[in-house]
């Protein structure tokens, strides 16, 4: 009897337990759910329609965002990227390697670097102005997407979303790091960009002039109905220049999810005469376009599946990023690039809050970079610089993007991008163009394997 009742009373024990427990979870989410909600609320209120803060800084060093476009040249050229934002202002700060330790919490380790070993490097800091607007109907779309877009396969995919930030109120590093994949960057684009190379010798190769012609489906405007929900983006590219790369052309499809979707490039080569599917053009396979300086999901600060790594929300930071850097293209490769780095007096530093996002390899998985610390501007949710470590610890690469003003757009847009390799001493500078057009989105047909040979025999 005896027994019994102590076997009743531990099944009754256990039984309490286990409601403290379901109602400490129901209470849980509830609290959860009214807090994301009271979150989302806020989109458009306290915070930007992206879920930026709204609110300058307490310093007054960074302006509240008001959604104002950029005040661009009335006789500026349809597309054109070459102009110089606020012309008359000039450095509050130049940070070099002798004053950088006082700055060094505002700096990624990457542009510590370039300062500690380029004596003549230096990081000219301007005034803050937060000119990253996107249309009303991606804001929309964005608060939308923030009670019914949701992560699947492991990350590897998202669901629900169109047409905006899926995530404007992140709640993990995997959240964060799909924005920066379906940032804003238009509906469709036109755009002829060069791609350098430039050695530890301080030799500067084109590697090629590419004209490309992208869509994202993910961004049509009252599109939302004939989405798919299959991919986010569709490219074609020609090669112009250098000769001896005349006539190849590729296409890339970049799907919304990974693991289910049709991922992958193929190239058109005019001697063969045929296409061919590329053999693994992400994770770190060495960019063969580049020498193999980068990886190729270097480019952009991160490209490609997010898979291979666990993603850590860090949290808001202050930091010093490049910013409305049109200058930069409006003074052109020949001016603006240096043997060794790209000239100071060229590029506008600016001070602006980022999100920091921390990638750690997963267990079993093999690629060269173990970890990796990302910065994405809140704005814009662009990743705009990024520190990279190989697998015995050692900082070895790292990533700057020059965020420009597109004024047809309108918007940011992250072009264009820099890979640095510290150990070979060489870099490479991807999407240097003064154009960037929009345009009415080409039929999905444009973008075929196909339509690489109909295109090659015209």
């Amino acid at each position: 009897m005896t027994m019994k009742l102590e076997n009743c009373m531990r099944i009754n024990k256990h039984k309490t337990s286990f409601r403290v427990l379901m109602a400490a979870g129901v209470l849980h989410s509830i609290f959860f759910n009214v807090s994301y909600a009271d979150d989302v609320q806020s989109l458009g209120t306290t915070l930007t329609p992206l879920g930026a803060i709204k609110a300058g800084n307490a310093a007054g060093s960074i302006p509240a965002w008001t959604g104002n476009k950029a005040q661009c040249p009335a006789n500026l050229p349809a597309g054109s990227l070459a102009w110089e934002p606020f012309a008359d202002e000039k450095p509050v700060l130049s940070i070099t390697a002798q004053n950088m330790a006082q700055y060094k919490d505002q700096l990624s380790l990457s542009v510590q670097t370039l300062l500690q070993t380029n004596p003549d490097y230096r990081v000219d800091v301007y005034p803050t102005h937060r000119t990253a607007v996107q249309p009303d109907w991606v804001y929309q779309y964005t608060k939308a997407n923030a009670t019914r877009a949701t992560l699947t396969e492991g990350g590897k995919a998202v669901k629900g979303a169109y047409g905006g930030t899926p995530f404007p109120i992140p709640k993990s590093g995997g959240e964060a790091m799909w924005n920066h994949f379906l940032a804003w960057k238009g509906s469709a684009t036109d755009a002829v960009s060069d791609l350098f190379v430039i050695d530890s010798n301080g030799t500067r190769s084109l590697s090629a002039r590419i004209d490309a012609s992208r869509v994202y489906p993910y961004y049509v405007q009252d599109g939302e109905s004939k989405f798919d929900g299959t991919h986010w983006m569709l490219s074609r590219a020609q090669i112009k220049a250098p000769a001896r790369r005349v006539g190849e052309a590729t296409v890339g499809v970049f799907p919304m999810d990974y693991q289910n979707q049709l991922f992958g490039s193929w190239q058109y080569m005019p001697g063969q005469r045929r296409v061919r599917k590329l053999p693994n053009v992400q994770f770190d396979t060495p960019n063969f376009f580049v020498s193999g300086v980068a990886n190729f999901d270097e480019a952009y600060g991160f490209f490609g599946s997010p898979e291979q790594y666990d993603w850590k929300l860090v949290g808001r930071k202050e930091m010093y990023i490049p910013y409305n850097t049109n200058k930069l293209l409006k003074a052109g490769p020949d001016s603006a690039i240096g043997a060794h780095f790209v000239k100071p007096e060229f590029v506008r530093w600016e001070l602006h809050r980022v999100w920091q996002v921390e990638g750690k390899l997963k267990s079993g998985v093999r690629n060269s970079v173990a970890s990796r610390t990302l910065y994405l501007d809140e704005d814009t949710w662009n990743v705009v610089l990024s520190d990279l470590w190989d697998t015995q610890n050692k900082h070895w690469r790292g990533g700057i993007v020059y965020s420009s003003i597109s004024c047809d757009l309108p918007g940011i847009v992250p072009l264009p991008f820099e890979n640095i390799d510290f150990q070979q001493k060489a870099f490479v500078l991807g999407e240097w163009g003064s154009e960037y057009h929009p345009r009415e989105p080409r039929p999905r047909s444009f973008y075929s394997p196909e339509a690489l040979v109909q295109g090659a025999q015209r």
